[in-house]
């Protein structure tokens, strides 16, 4: 069984170490488990598109891949700011339990009735909205959680680990989910999917043991809530960071990957298995992107780069979206995966420690509901552009008016100009 996390002691030089995140016990073990779930959920993804396509038709696909879309992200939008505050309140350990319960009952929802011949559009829109609920209250305790496992001086380590994880099970869980797709059907993959749940549930269950907060004094929910923001809208340079981030999320965010199924097989010619691939590369470039954060020097200033990395994501969109080569196609993908990795890991680090701790919940439940909570709009906006347009158009215009807007937000931002 884990022995208790310590933090380590932030007063001793500490000399950069590769990897560092890895040498906590607990986080080693949490950082396995979860990315087997991940990997659960790269597999749903592939067959969750693929599956809707073949429900309705390539026709209205763009639409209804959209719709998928918005009910995935409508919870976080509703539901973010309140999961920073259960995170603040409650043991973040038994949060994260309760919403890995709820994905898994969501995931087996799916497959069951996809493996007994009932399952619809309309049936995987509501296990989505299960599913998003979920995330939305896990995912600011899973952030503070992390925090608690290895404390201040290795967290850019372990959030640019956990993020590569998300991004390494688009290598790995898309592969299996194309095997398993034309071998066996879709059911069962949203079958294993669901098991991919349980390794990281026992270990939360029965072998995390990590070192409880301070007690802090309970609050009102609303009261709460109020604060969390008025601490946010107080510090410009915070509410910049999620800003560069969350511009992204509007115009692109998750609808962008939704729409690589028609991409794939319609603009690159190519088969479920070149559709596969293509989150392979992105998986590919997010892993090199992570054993860069792992050898690279300490930044005094990393707030250029997060804006930096976001443009460079945005222009290998525009390319991707006009593109016609699957061997650039591929190229683009592993680029947008790194820069994802990058922005994200960076972005994360860089807020959670401008937060102090009993309030640390809150802050990323703000930063959630501006990454995660406004894919809502993308799913129907971009959904509807590409059905209007056709997706190359769409993409591609969506593209560039984020770097418009990004270059906005530096003008009126001079926090993102200057040094930290």
């Amino acid at each position: 069984m884990a022995a208790p996390v310590t933090a380590p002691d932030e007063s001793a030089a500490v000399r950069p170490i590769r990897f560092a995140a890895l040498q906590v016990p607990t986080f080693r073990n949490y950082w396995a488990t979860s990315w087997v779930s991940s990997t659960g959920d790269g597999m749903e993804n592939v067959i969750r598109n693929l599956l809707v396509i073949q429900l309705v038709g390539v026709f209205a696909a763009p639409f209804w891949l959209g719709m998928m879309v918005f009910a995935h992200w409508v919870p976080f939008t509703l539901f973010s700011l309140y999961g920073g505050a259960l995170a603040d309140r409650y043991d973040n350990r038994k949060v994260q339990i309760v919403a890995q319960f709820l994905l898994m009952t969501a995931a087996l929802g799916v497959a069951v009735a996809t493996l007994a011949g009932f399952v619809s559009v309309w049936w995987i829109f509501g296990l989505l909205l299960i599913h998003g609920f979920a995330g939305a209250i896990g995912n600011p305790a899973q952030q503070t959680l992390i925090h608690a496992m290895v404390g201040p001086s290795r967290l850019l380590s372990a959030v640019s680990l956990n993020s590569s994880a998300r991004q390494l099970s688009s290598v790995v869980g898309p592969a299996i989910a194309g095997f398993i797709y034309i071998a066996f059907g879709p059911g069962w993959g949203f079958l294993v999917n669901a098991l991919t749940f349980v390794p990281l549930l026992v270990f939360l269950a029965f072998f995390a043991k990590i070192e409880p907060r301070a007690k802090i004094a309970p609050q009102p929910v609303l009261e709460s809530l109020r604060e969390g923001i008025a601490f946010v809208r107080a510090r410009p340079r915070i509410g910049g960071l999620i800003a560069v981030e969350m511009l992204p999320v509007i115009f692109l965010g998750h609808a962008f990957s939704s729409l690589l199924p028609l991409f794939a097989i319609e603009q690159l010619r190519t088969n479920e298995i070149g559709y596969a691939f293509l989150l392979t590369a992105s998986g590919a470039g997010a892993v090199a992107a992570g054993a860069y954060l792992a050898f690279a020097r300490e930044r005094s200033n990393v707030v250029p780069f997060i804006v930096g990395a976001a443009v460079v994501e945005m222009i290998a969109v525009f390319v991707f979206a006009l593109s016609t080569s699957y061997l650039l196609a591929l190229g683009l993908m592993a680029a947008i995966g790194a820069a994802t990795v990058l922005t994200q890991s960076f972005n994360n680090t860089t807020l959670q420690l401008s937060a102090p701790d009993r309030i640390r919940g809150r802050v990323m439940g703000a930063y959630g509901f501006g990454t995660q909570g406004l894919r809502v709009v993308n799913g129907p906006l971009l959904g509807g552009l590409a059905t209007l347009l056709g997706p190359p158009i769409a993409v591609a215009g969506s593209a560039v008016v984020v770097l418009a807007g990004l270059a906005g937000i530096v003008a009126l931002v001079p926090q993102l100009r200057g040094r930290d």
